[in-house]
């Protein structure tokens, strides 16, 4: 999750931008982004609704790495939010990125 400041209904809040699926170790891979935004105090619910729908609906054995590469990433902003919403772009760094930091 990237930290962001966004308006919410008329204030500017902090929010979360989601990226799903990373992994270190053998199966190393960057987490791609969904397109998911949303205020900080209704991350907890996000997951929630998530962690439900994996739970719910996951193969046997299948962890939750391959559970996000199976589906789309217009399934998990659906998942995350509780509802269909259509994507919201990345914000681009308005400084350098911090050293250490992949793009």
């Amino acid at each position: 999750m990237e930290g962001k400041k966004i308006k919410h209904e008329g204030q500017l809040t902090d929010a979360f931008y989601f990226c799903l699926g990373g992994a270190v170790g053998q199966n190393a891979a960057v987490a791609r982004p969904v397109g998911y935004r949303c205020p900080a105090p209704l991350v907890p619910e996000s997951i929630e609704r998530l962690l439900r729908q994996y739970l719910g609906t996951r193969a046997t054995g299948e962890n939750l790495r391959a559970w996000f590469v199976r589906h789309s990433n217009d399934e998990l902003r659906a998942h995350l939010a509780g509802e269909a919403v259509a994507a919201v772009e990345r914000d681009i760094p308005a400084g350098p990125v911090p050293h250490g930091v992949a793009d």
